[in-house]
């Protein structure tokens, strides 16, 4: 590859990863607009020789994933909106009991913000999401590894899973297995995004449980409890006021969200498109111009290795563009530049693989249990061309 040719690559490619963020549309209503798409930034000064560098490394010249706000990430609660718990950091206080040989009654905030802390970004979902659903944010949490924590009780040798308690309205709980437990990622975080955590994600305290669904990630915990039997928790019991059990395992799987064109809901269910309806939105330009679809897409503690988009319905793929660093347990963000078509109505659809090979289902299973709506992400336009 000449010099000339690595300066094209390089401004191409900060072309596609500006607009994947900033997208090269004006939207007026459900109608967008296009304008000219950005040539990308002049990249000369990246004056490398391209022929010396591995996949690896060019991957890593790659911006870093988002980071969803305090303000923005996602909330989910049972308790129900103006009820989740307010509590005082100098009144709060953390039990670690049952299989432990020295039960700890006591613990207080300045005990536990004292401890050895690590930071570490994740990517959470609720396990209740629906196809192309809000309900998903990246997040840099701060906190000590639980491990820490069971280590002060001393674990006997009993104990196989970790029961959580909440200071919430219903008396939350969930259990993790304590191998997954003693995991280092495994966290009591107290801090999010470098400011001490916000009461509606969980203050004073939280776990944070990489490669799982927001349920294993209980918030305002007062006490930890290691237990020699299989506990099903708040979700996982199925009480008889829900209609659908949720998986005790929750494990996050590959999944991805078309985030332009909009998916713009309505009220009316439709089960073909994970429960969700979408207004139809207009793209109106010259046929031919350039619309870059995009979205993201995530894997658990694996990694996403592709993003197909399909145009027509899914009969014909395209590969997308990865356009932030690939990262387990942590989202990135995918950009497709698609060619404005002639008039008529379209259906975008995108596909992700992790990188074990596993891909997403066409479709949810749909049985009476939630473990994760990870089906194709559909959304359906028209597209009002004309000539340039």
């Amino acid at each position: 590859m000449n010099r000339s040719t690595r300066r094209q690559f390089l401004k191409s490619s900060g072309a596609v990863i500006a607009t994947a963020i900033f997208p090269a549309w004006g939207c007026d209503g459900n109608e967008v607009r296009f304008k000219s798409m950005p040539t990308g930034p002049d990249m000369d000064v990246m004056d490398m020789d391209m022929e010396e560098m591995s996949v690896e490394e060019m991957a890593d010249m790659l911006p870093l994933p988002p980071i969803t706000s305090n303000a923005r990430h996602y909330l989910q609660s049972i308790n129900g909106k103006n009820y989740d718990p307010k509590i005082a950091a100098n009144s709060w206080r953390l039990a670690v009991d049952g299989l432990v040989d020295q039960p700890l009654t006591g613990l207080t905030y300045a005990d536990i913000t004292a401890l050895p802390m690590q930071r570490q970004v994740l990517t959470m979902q609720c396990i209740g999401n629906w196809i192309g659903g809000p309900l998903v944010g990246n997040a840099e949490w701060g906190g000590t590894p639980l491990s820490n924590v069971l280590d002060m009780a001393g674990i006997r040798s009993e104990a196989i899973r970790v029961k959580f308690y909440s200071d919430s309205s219903d008396g939350y709980t969930t259990s993790i297995p304590l191998e997954r437990a003693l995991r280092d990622e495994v966290i009591l975080a107290w801090e999010m995004n470098g400011e001490p955590l916000p009461s509606k994600h969980g203050f004073p305290l939280r776990l944070i449980n990489p490669g799982h669904y927001g349920q294993k990630m209980p918030k305002w915990i007062t006490r930890i409890e290691l237990i020699d039997e299989e506990y099903l928790g708040y979700w996982e019991s199925k009480p008889e006021n829900k209609p659908f059990k949720w998986s005790d395992e929750a494990v996050a799987t590959v999944n991805s969200r078309i985030d332009a064109p909009l998916s713009v809901w309505d009220d009316v269910k439709d089960p073909a498109n994970g429960g969700v309806s979408v207004v139809l939105q207009t793209l109106r330009g010259v046929e031919g111009s350039p619309f870059i679809i995009h979205g993201i897409a995530m894997a658990g503690e694996r990694t996403v290795e592709s993003v197909r988009v399909s145009t027509n319905g899914g009969r014909a793929w395209h590969e997308a563009q990865i356009t932030t660093q690939r990262l387990p347990n942590i989202w990135v963000t995918w950009a497709y530049e698609w060619k404005l078509p002639a008039s008529g109505e379209y259906e975008i659809v995108a596909w992700a693989t992790d990188s074990e090979g596993d891909s997403q289902p066409r479709t949810d299973a749909g049985a009476d249990l939630y473990d994760g709506r990870t089906g194709w992400h559909r959304v359906k336009v028209k597209v009002a061309s004309r000539a340039g």
